[in-house]
């Protein structure tokens, strides 16, 4: 199981890298959620994720409307994935109340 698959969510990887280095990413790696090349910064500066030319590493919680719930810079998000899931889930709970 999935540590999101409790929650009603899409999930994207979102990354200035170009679609090719993201294809081959995305082949080694098999997770189960798309990668998405976002090279123009539009969702990147959207989230308030830029840094010096390129996106920031973390993750965000955006509405269905495209409202940004909240963004977190973690350089190691994905090795400290329960803590991550955590903090993810609690944002999500608060959108329900």
């Amino acid at each position: 199981m999935d540590k999101f698959d409790d929650l009603d969510v899409n999930i994207y990887a979102v990354s200035s890298d170009t679609v090719d280095h993201l294809s081959a990413l995305h082949q080694e790696m098999q997770p189960t959620f798309p990668f998405l090349s976002d090279g123009d910064f539009k969702l990147i500066d959207h989230l308030d994720m830029k840094g010096e030319g390129v996106a920031k590493r973390g993750y965000a919680l955006v509405d269905s409307k495209g409202k940004v719930i909240f963004t977190q810079v973690n350089d190691y998000w994905g090795e400290q994935i329960d803590q991550t899931s955590k903090q993810i889930h609690d944002e999500y709970k608060k959108l329900e109340q």
